[in-house]
């Protein structure tokens, strides 16, 4: 039954990827994917969520805004280096000083949702419907968490030290707290697309 089930899965896995579209994304989009990547590929980039938000059991260092990000810090950040204005979106929406009394640079997970269509033509797509045509630059939600698509299957996402690689609290990237992962098999819910 194990086979059964690993061999379905991995049809489904290379039937998703084969059939994801590959458009040439906006200047825009491209540039934030890029910027993305950078921070992926470079090791002096880590995970933290901050260290105002440090506890005992997730002693976070540094910043969330740079040169660490969570995964909602590094997507604020990659659109808003892609020449969105997201991040002053947020600054700007009721959540901003309602959640964090205006003491939190860029927003959450669940503030992209309003935040990106605020900041330019994005739209709102539920995964079901979109899986089978993600394009590069789409931000893929799951609850509580948010990453890039980059094209072939994959994302670059910020997944902290309970990542399938390892990592560490320090700041800087300890192995695969930002990097590049498989986007088939988990709980997306929603794809924030930039409309043409």
């Amino acid at each position: 039954m194990r086979q059964i089930l690993a061999f379905l899965f991995a049809i489904t896995v290379a039937f998703c990827c084969a059939c994801h579209v590959n458009v040439a994304p906006d200047p825009r989009v491209e540039k934030a994917v890029l910027w993305a990547q950078s921070i992926a590929k470079d090791a002096s980039h880590g995970y933290s969520q901050g260290a105002e938000n440090a506890s005992a059991k997730h002693p976070y260092t540094g910043s969330r805004e740079g040169p660490d990000y969570d995964c909602s810090s590094l997507a604020y950040h990659a659109v808003t280096a892609g020449g969105f204005p997201v991040i002053d979106a947020w600054q700007k929406s009721e959540a901003f000083m309602k959640r964090y009394a205006g003491q939190q640079y860029s927003g959450d997970s669940d503030t992209l949702r309003d935040d990106l269509p605020a900041s330019g033509p994005f739209e709102i797509i539920p995964y079901k419907e979109g899986v089978m045509k993600l394009q590069r630059g789409d931000v893929l939600y799951a609850k509580g968490h948010v990453a890039i698509y980059i094209g072939d299957g994959k994302t670059v996402e910020a997944r902290g030290v309970q990542n399938p690689r390892g990592g560490d609290w320090v700041t800087g990237d300890q192995g695969g707290e930002i990097d590049f992962y498989e986007a088939a098999g988990r709980p997306w819910l929603e794809i924030y697309r930039f409309k043409r």
